[in-house]
């Protein structure tokens, strides 16, 4: 399948489109230390860094390895990000943040499971893989609920003084 800018993914409450430059302000609002405390990233509500983010998803949903989407319900307000990353052959990857008060009421594993359902209808591939670190209860929850097996754990670098604990969840074809 060749990715495009127009793709939209309905699910029961929410509609993924692909990031584009209207959404900055909601992810530089959204993108706190607090939402990414079990991610390898360490926003510094630089506006920069967002329009960067926001440029290089376009450009690698061109390059068809990579769709970045923003998350939006009913009323179009923006929830979150999600992404389906390096996809090959072999794999893909599976990624999500929600914005703190949209967290907790099963948007997360809506939107995965949409995600998958979206990859399994046009992309032939051997597994799809989903990170998490390994105290980041409520993020395991979803992969395990969706019939993922923890396969392989390693350390990622987030800062000088924390390292996660990464869980990579697989899904096997």
């Amino acid at each position: 399948m060749i990715l495009n800018p127009t793709i939209k993914i309905k699910t029961e409450r929410l509609i993924l489109q692909p990031v584009e430059d209207s959404y900055i302000d909601d992810i530089l609002e959204h993108f706190t230390n607090e939402v990414t405390r079990y991610m390898p990233f360490n926003p510094q509500g630089n506006r920069k860094d967002i329009i960067s983010f926001v440029n290089e998803s376009k450009r690698t949903l061109l390059q068809n390895t990579d769709l970045v989407m923003v998350a939006l319900d009913s009323k179009r307000d923006f929830m979150g990000c999600c992404g389906i990353h390096n996809i090959t052959e072999e794999s893909i990857e599976l990624g999500l943040w929600l914005k703190k008060n949209a967290q907790g009421k099963g948007l997360g594993t809506e939107i995965i499971t949409a995600l998958i359902e979206f990859l399994e209808n046009n992309f032939t591939f051997k597994y799809i893989l989903y990170p998490v670190d390994e105290e980041n209860i409520a993020s395991k929850k979803i992969p395990e609920k969706l019939g993922f097996i923890p396969t392989i754990k390693y350390t990622k670098y987030k800062n000088s003084t924390t390292d996660l604990n990464i869980i990579e969840y697989r899904k096997y074809y």
